[in-house]
């Protein structure tokens, strides 16, 4: 009896299971695609370029040969760009225009004949403008020195290089009054032009690229290449009053390109004026110098120089111009310096101190700038 009573049992549960799944497959019938849901193959590797108010999207051509558009949403589905899939060509792109500066999530899907449409691929990118350009300083220019040839040798400051910088730009006309522009890397510490126009000048801006992707480059305004020193290379004292000794106390420090040694006139055997004369080896036209008091053993600075001073100019080392009398200051470090409101043209200089607290005198530098 016991025997029978299970078999009913377990007929009556099987009948169950069975009636149970009929219905659910019943429920299930309005959600199943017959044949299963077909995929067009989805975008490869994509990548997003920023640019100046714009964004590049690219991707890789993908296996299925069926694909013949693509959509590229952004702005959470908001907005949307399509591009038809040409039948060549192993990387497809849509440069994505009037962007907001800030950033995006593209999200890509692409669609057969029959529009069938792929998974979604997400790429996150964005747009640069006007903040970005804001905030980007240009590569100053520490100095720029005119070599008796006429090249000038340009030497940098530091990059802005945390905001992208990579490349300076200058402006020149050569030789043949023709307008030149030369790009120099951010790694290089000194730039040469050799072909420059004489008498004329250069302006220089930096490029910024906001990171390795960017389709654009950003630049700053131009800035005048400003105030060019002569290069003292061959430059010759031709004459002088007086040197205490050579070596640490010789004239020719006067003019060897730092203020951290000095020329010292004979202490005990000479009196103003103290005089030195430069050759710079060809004609220049001096627009400004520059005199510095010594820092040699004194790091706070030597306070022997004169308190005035004279500076001549000669074409020939016969006859001399007298540019005036100027005021030295002799209790403070760095250079001071002096326009020459004629533009003197000179090969020759002199530099002659009149006047100060000791019979002798001790002085650091000596510069010249102009064209």
């Amino acid at each position: 009896m016991k025997r029978i009573y299970h078999v009913g049992l377990m007929l009556l549960i099987t009948i169950c299971v069975i009636t149970a799944c009929r219905k659910m497959d019943s429920a299930y019938k309005n959600y199943v695609v017959p044949g299963g849901l077909t995929y067009a193959g989805k975008a490869t590797k994509p990548k997003a370029y920023s640019g100046l108010n714009r964004v590049k999207v690219a991707w890789l051509r993908g296996a299925d040969p069926s694909v013949v558009k693509a959509k590229v949403f952004w702005n959470s589905f908001a907005d949307s760009i399509s591009v038809d899939i040409p039948e060549i060509g192993d990387t497809i792109s849509v440069m994505i225009d009037n962007l907001q500066e800030k950033s995006y999530t593209f999200i890509i899907r692409t669609y057969d004949a029959q529009g069938h449409s792929s998974i979604p691929v997400e790429v996150v990118g964005g747009s640069y403008g006007e903040k970005y350009q804001a905030q980007l300083l240009t590569r100053p220019v520490n100095s720029t020195v005119i070599k008796t040839n006429g090249a000038i040798t340009i030497n940098w400051g530091g990059a802005d290089v945390s905001n992208g910088a990579f490349a300076s730009e200058v402006e020149y006309t050569d030789v043949s009054g023709n307008v030149k522009h030369k790009l120099f890397p951010v790694e290089s510490l000194t730039s040469e032009i050799l072909d420059m126009k004489p008498n004329t000048n250069y302006k220089f801006r930096t490029l910024f690229r906001p990171d390795s992707l960017s389709v654009d480059n950003f630049y700053t305004g131009y800035t005048d290449g400003g105030l060019r020193s002569f290069d003292k290379k061959d430059w010759k004292i031709i004459d002088y009053s007086t040197q205490h000794s050579p070596g640490e106390n010789a004239v020719i420090n006067f003019i060897d390109g730092t203020d951290g040694t000095r020329w010292h006139t004979c202490a005990g055997c000479s009196n103003y004026p103290h005089f030195a004369t430069i050759d710079m080896g060809v004609e220049r036209t001096i627009t400004q110098f520059g005199v510095w008091r010594t820092t040699y053993a004194m790091p706070d600075g030597d306070d022997r120089g004169p308190d005035k001073f004279e500076f001549l100019t000669s074409i020939d080392n016969i006859t001399w111009i007298n540019h005036g009398s100027f005021n030295f200051n002799r209790l403070i470090n760095g250079e001071q310096r002096y326009l020459l409101p004629e533009n003197a043209k000179a090969r020759y200089f002199k530099f002659v101190g009149t006047q100060g607290p000791q019979s002798y005198m001790v002085m650091g530098e000596i510069s010249t700038y102009g064209q």
